[in-house]
């Protein structure tokens, strides 16, 4: 497939029904630099299913067919104020029941040309003994016919009373068709937070991006995205590259979303200032160095929150924006 230019989906923050729900934008050109929301900015997709809200949409395409799967957190943080729980993530508030006691499932789209989508399916990836499931990101793996699922997990262990927060660490099941998932493993445990592990390829390497909350410094915090460099997904020896993207152009971020220039001559990255700016553009001609650069006139949806980038054809691109409501 020749692709032309990318279809963003994204969610925004909100108390109403409409806000934790998935919104596309398609790009002007190759640029990433001007965007149309698609359906006046309004909900393209949304959740009948499980929590009844999502976050954190991902788009992944399978090389054999060219069918596009959309997977996104099972959460709807506003709904809890509805049952007496602040929405703000303080304590006591929505965050701290979804990480205790939240879905153990994610919700799954499919679509043949991105305008028809399939009924939303919910599918349990995480183990009983998990708090939540975070921020799904899927892999495509050629050896293995199938692709790698990656999310983030609070693990508590059986009889656990669940009145401490565990940490988040990420893990991983195989699926073929996003139906039936093998057993989940732990991927990555730091023996602190990290969540929305996600990767990007560029001058033959593989960069991994995560949102951990750890720095250099023993004991010292901050909220960051790191970047790191290996060769395969398994290679267990990446090597840091940055533990503070993001810094100084931003206040905060998380929810990394890489991916290629159309012409292979850079790699992009959104990150997520969350309860600020949202989502905001960073480009890099030499990912590996760690140097990236804020591009702070990309005219990104207002309010974007942590999503993903999909590079699409120029006649996919036209039928998206030909047609009025996608949903």
């Amino acid at each position: 497939m020749e692709f032309d230019r990318y279809l963003f989906a994204y969610f925004v923050n909100g108390s109403d029904a409409d806000a934790e729900q998935v919104r596309f934008a398609v790009s002007h050109d190759a640029t990433a630099k001007g965007w149309t929301p698609l359906h006046a900015g309004a909900p393209v997709l949304r959740s009948t299913v499980g929590e009844g809200g999502v976050r954190d949409p991902f788009l992944t395409r399978d090389p054999r067919t060219g069918r596009v799967h959309l997977l996104a957190t099972d959460l709807h943080a506003a709904a809890d104020d509805a049952e007496g729980r602040a929405a703000t993530g303080g304590e006591g508030g929505a965050w701290d029941r979804a990480v205790r006691h939240g879905s153990r499932s994610i919700v799954v789209w499919s679509s043949d040309d991105l305008v028809r989508w399939t009924p939303p399916h919910l599918a349990t990836i995480a183990p009983a003994d998990a708090g939540n499931a975070w921020a799904p990101k899927a892999f495509w793996r050629a050896d293995r016919g199938g692709w790698t699922l990656f999310f983030a997990s609070a693990l508590y262990p059986e009889g656990d009373s669940r009145s401490r927060e565990r940490h988040q660490r990420v893990l991983s099941v195989e699926t073929s068709d996003f139906r039936e998932f093998s057993a989940p493993r732990t991927f990555l445990d730091p023996g602190h937070d990290v969540i929305d592990v996600t990767f990007a390829e560029f001058g033959g390497r593989l960069h991994r991006f995560s949102a951990d909350s750890l720095t250099d410094v023993p004991d010292e915090k901050w909220r960051f995205v790191s970047q790191e460099v290996g060769d395969a997904i398994d290679d267990s020896a990446f090597v840091v590259v940055r533990r503070d993207l993001g810094r100084p152009e931003l206040e905060r971020a998380e929810g990394p979303a890489p991916f290629p220039a159309l012409d292979g001559s850079a790699l992009f990255l959104l990150l997520d200032e969350f309860e600020k700016r949202g989502c905001q553009l960073f480009r890099s001609d030499d990912p590996a160095s760690g140097r990236w650069e804020h591009v702070p006139d990309a005219g990104l949806p207002e309010g974007a929150r942590h999503g993903s980038v999909l590079p699409i054809t120029r006649s996919e691109a036209e039928r998206l924006l030909e047609t009025e409501d996608p949903s």
